[in-house]
């Protein structure tokens, strides 16, 4: 079975929860399944009101990006893997910034290359630089450092659903 369809059976099987109970959308680009459900668990157990929207590539994410309408809430923070197939994760933060509604949504690499051009290469185009976790251990820090980089206000939103 191919990864996109993997990918697809997986976001039908964690469906988006009713919108009286999401507040705020993550959008995910990795074509690795192991790394996607990686990032779910990751926001299931921090956090109540994310939803993790994921996608097989750089130009799924683009082309979700360019068909919300201008009533469609954005995301709060997006999170791109740098190898990935069709249209890598550096390409796709190039076309991000050129694209007025969201030049400027809180982005990250998320990624297992640990090469300092890579880093650069993120924080010239104003986007944070994680190197994917080893181990589980690491994944509650991985998550504040996510959520770190949205807007105060959706990181006060997450940090209060937490306690609740």
């Amino acid at each position: 079975m191919k990864n996109d369809t993997l990918i697809s059976l997986f976001n039908k099987l964690h469906p988006q929860p009713s919108f009286m109970t999401v507040t705020h959308t993550v959008l995910y680009a990795d074509d690795d399944l192991d790394d996607i459900q990686l990032l779910h668990e990751v926001f299931k157990h921090h956090s109540k009101n994310v939803h993790l929207l994921t996608f097989n590539d750089g130009l799924q994410i683009l082309t979700y990006l360019e068909n919300l309408t201008p009533e469609d809430i954005a995301p709060c923070l997006i999170i791109l893997d740098i190898n990935m197939p069709l249209m890598n994760g550096k390409e796709t933060l190039v076309q991000l910034r050129k694209m007025e509604r969201y030049k400027d949504v809180p982005t990250i690499m998320f990624t297992t290359s640990s090469q300092p051009r890579d880093k650069e290469f993120a924080f010239k185009y104003n986007a944070g630089f994680i190197t994917k976790p080893i181990n589980y251990k690491q994944l509650d820090r991985v998550a504040d450092i996510l959520i770190d980089h949205c807007a105060e206000e959706v990181k006060k939103k997450i940090k209060i659903s937490r306690l609740e």
